[in-house]
């Protein structure tokens, strides 16, 4: 069984309860596969990241349409469904394509873009990032209500036409590994952590700037030691990976 989501997300939990911890989150436009259900709850898989995680099953839509989505590339936008009624929608949602009339199908069901708000006329996974700038800490989040290190690196890269995982410990597996910070690009990832674990990830901007989301999303100093806020190291530097 197939699902998609035609609401603005769905929290993604460790367990089949309300109480259990958000993992991560459906954004709008998300699919997924329904690997069991259980009581009031789904077990999924979603499509682009493989990613499994218990969804209460009243957000559940069968999938039945066959259009080709793409991501939002924007800081958000409103949009408003067949009853005309609107809903916020995040960067690196999921839409289908824009006509001429600003109308568009998901799912088989049509809703027509309101306003997109910061939609930049370039974009680029640093362009994308910026985006999010001052949006809170949320673990397992991955809108702009709330995003954790990973999540932000995600859909920054999905914005960008970068898949990537889910979690930075998922993440580090990929890419080419660049081996210090001075040949590292705009774009590239950070990953931070000891030996033991990676704990944190962030998008590099330059070659002594981060954005990352710790707290926020926010913009600090990073050289071979790792990130610097202006008065200690947070986070220690593993390894550089370029997509």
């Amino acid at each position: 069984m197939n699902g998609i989501t035609t609401i603005s997300q769905i929290p993604v939990r460790s367990d089949k309860s309300h109480k259990a911890e958000m993992v991560s989150q459906l954004l709008f436009g998300d699919t997924y596969t329904v690997l069991e259900k259980s009581d009031d709850w789904l077990l999924i898989m979603t499509d682009s990241d493989s990613y499994i995680g218990w969804i209460d099953a009243c957000s559940f839509e069968e999938r039945v349409g066959e259009e080709t989505l793409h991501p939002l590339f924007a800081k958000m936008a409103v949009i408003a469904g067949e009853n005309g009624n609107a809903m916020i929608i995040s960067g690196g949602s999921m839409i289908g394509t824009l006509s001429q009339d600003n109308t568009f199908s998901v799912n088989k069901r049509h809703f027509r873009m309101l306003k997109c708000i910061e939609e930049p006329t370039e974009k680029g996974i640093c362009i994308a990032a910026k985006l999010f700038l001052e949006s809170p800490y949320l673990w397992g989040g991955k809108t702009l209500m709330g995003f954790d290190c990973s999540g932000f690196t995600q859909i920054a890269g999905r914005m960008a036409g970068i898949e990537i995982p889910r979690d930075a410990s998922q993440q580090v597996d990929f890419g080419e590994t660049v081996t210090i910070i001075q040949e590292s690009h705009a774009g590239d990832l950070a990953f931070f952590g000891n030996e033991e674990r990676i704990n944190h990830v962030g998008i590099i901007i330059s070659q002594d700037e981060i954005i990352h989301c710790s707290g926020k999303v926010k913009i600090n100093k990073i050289d071979n030691t790792g990130i610097f806020d202006g008065k200690k190291y947070t986070h220690f530097l593993r390894t550089i990976k370029s997509f």
